[in-house]
This record gives C-alpha cells, structure tokens and sequence, in this order.
C-alpha cells in the first residue's frame, strides 16, 4: 500500500538493552580508555552482536557478544573441589558459538561474596572476556554437545583470580577474566 502524505511511518523496537548488555556496558565504560565508545546496533541487521566499541580516534571497532548467567549458590562439594566462588551456566547452540559473527565474547558471571565482618553477602559481577576464535578453539578441544548446544559452567575464583569451566573436559580461561580480559581488549582497539 503506497504511502501518502498523511500517514506516518511505523516503528518496530527491534532493539533492546537487556540487563546483562548493560552491566557489560557499565564496565567496559571504565575499563575502557576515554577515546573509546560502547555503541549498540539500533537494528536487527547484526545478528549476534550486542555491543560495538569504537576507537573514536582511529575509528577502529571490535563486536561483542554478552552472555550473562544467574547467581547459583555453590554446593559444599564444589566449594571444596574448586574453592572460593562459584558457577555461572552458559547453555548455548552450537551455532552461536561455532558460526559466530562477534569478534568478542563477554561471559557475564555474578559471584556471591561474604563479608563476615559486617554479615552481608553481596553480587559481584566478574566477566571472562574473549576473542571468538580463542572461545572456538577452546569449545572444539575441550566441548561435547548437549542435545545441539555446549554446555559452559564457568567457575569464577575472585580470590585467587581465576576461571575455569568444569563441564566436560575442564579447561582454563583465568587469562580472560576480569582486568586481564579488558586490558587485551583494550590493546586490540586501541591500535
């Protein structure tokens, strides 16, 4: 039907922050130096990426991939096993992982901590932050599907720093986690 002078033009919101998007948003803001800006595609064309980020200087940009998880109270077994912290679960197609088109993956984990001092437990987010084809080599060595999907249980330490998943065959990603995962991202932007 032809538009005429009248009639408006109709939006979808293809778009949306979701929460996760928003933490990582958050923390790349300050672990991300001043001439570097978050961006999010305002369409539905970039399928797989949730945030850009942009050197506005050199106009380089690196995509990204958020995936964030639920707290999950960690068993005494796996306190003992593993230590301090606890689990974040990632149950992701192959697809999204194998046929990715974001150059980077931020794995969003929230740790329960407690201070005895003062009786509270609080959520600390912790992010593994990772180039694509490291995750995808990563899944191809350590990684068995579950049903068309790998199943990623990523314990995060933050006493000792370090990461790890413990699904399948275990593997370590503590190179990637928190201040040492930006500051890679930042070297890759920033040139």
């Amino acid at each position: 039907m032809p538009r005429t002078k009248n009639m408006g033009v109709a939006y979808k919101n293809f778009w949306s922050l979701n929460t996760d998007e928003a933490v990582v948003s958050g923390i790349l803001r300050d672990e991300t130096h001043k001439d570097i800006e978050v961006l999010m595609p305002m369409n539905a064309q970039m399928k797989g990426v949730d945030l850009v980020l942009m050197n506005v200087n050199t106009k380089k940009a690196v995509t990204i991939q958020v995936k964030g998880s639920k707290a999950f109270e960690p068993r005494k077994s796996e306190l003992k096993k593993y230590g301090h912290g606890n689990v974040g679960w990632f149950y992701l197609d192959e697809k999204t992982i194998l046929k990715a088109t974001a150059e980077y993956f931020i794995f969003l984990v929230y740790v329960i901590e407690e201070d005895v001092k003062i009786g509270r437990r609080t959520l600390s987010p912790h992010s593994i932050v990772i180039p694509t084809k490291e995750l995808q080599k990563l899944t191809n060595k350590h990684k068995k599907t579950h049903g068309k999907r790998f199943s990623y249980y990523f314990w995060i330490n933050p006493k000792t720093k370090e990461a790890f998943d413990i699904r399948d065959k275990h593997f370590q990603v503590s190179e990637y986690l928190d201040k040492r995962g930006y500051e890679r991202l930042n070297k890759e932007i920033k040139n």
